[in-house]
């Protein structure tokens, strides 16, 4: 069973900071929200936001920002695991890998975040489910750098990002591979492959995210929230957010 020993999201870090250790004692996984530089094997190599890293136990890791006035923010976990759990995968270890969203991860952190806090007896094997999605992720990310169609994912790229800004309109399965050109089976099939997450839980997260984000502000009733954000009605978007928050969106406090 994958086992995580520290873990954060969207950690921001001041200027100047570079990260280094001789010997890291876990599996490291690094997922980079802005450019930052590496050093790999003794060779210092510059990435893109969006880029990410898997390294081993035991390997020297180094990593910050590409100038000292620059902002270094990244999502990262260090793991355990039995070398022989992971030997299937064949995973790509000291190699970025592409994945075209910062962030791809967050969400999978953020859940071993919680249920390290909540510590249940479902607790171990929901985060050990929820790194092994983090490293098939980063396997199929290799595998669509060196055999997927560029351009298609460039395009699929472009179709996330027009959704997740639209993200009050009113979109099903349907409008969205009409856009793409595509069946929605197959619209659906690409879209998760590309991405690791299905485009319509891609689109709720998104809703969810803003509708926190409006309900901070104070200032909104929560039907009106509902109707920003999208949700068919208030009845669905209390009960949608309740579910996944622990609280109904008039109780919402932010953490």
């Amino acid at each position: 069973m994958l086992q995580s020993a520290l873990c954060g999201v969207s950690t921001g870090h001041r200027e100047g900071f570079v990260f280094h250790t001789d010997h890291a004692p876990h599996y490291v996984l690094l997922c980079f929200q802005t450019p930052f530089f590496c050093v790999l094997n003794g060779k210092r190599i510059e990435g893109r936001a969006g880029d990410c890293l898997l390294q081993r136990p035991g390997t020297e890791v180094t990593h910050g920002p590409l100038s000292a006035t620059e902002q270094f923010i990244n999502d990262w976990i260090y793991f355990d695991a039995d070398p022989q759990e992971l030997a299937p995968l064949a995973l790509p270890f000291d190699t970025l890998i592409s994945l075209g969203d910062g962030t791809v991860f967050s969400h999978l952190i953020d859940r071993v975040m919680k249920e390290k806090i909540r510590g249940d007896l479902y607790s171990d094997r929901l985060i050990s489910d929820c790194i092994f999605r983090m490293l098939v992720t980063v396997k199929r990310a290799e595998r669509i750098g060196e055999n997927e169609d560029i351009p298609l994912f460039t395009r699929f790229k472009e179709l996330r990002v027009g959704i997740l800004r639209r993200y009050g309109d009113d979109w099903t399965l349907q409008r969205m591979a009409e856009e793409s050109g595509y069946s929605v089976s197959r619209f659906c099939a690409l879209y998760t492959d590309f991405f690791h997450i299905s485009p319509m839980n891609d689109l709720l997260e998104k809703r969810l995210e803003m509708a926190k984000q409006f309900l901070e502000l104070g200032v909104y009733k929560v039907g009106d929230v509902a109707t920003l954000c999208g949700f068919s009605s208030i009845h669905y978007f209390s009960n949608f957010f309740k579910k996944r928050t622990g609280c109904s969106p008039a109780d919402y406090k932010p953490r």
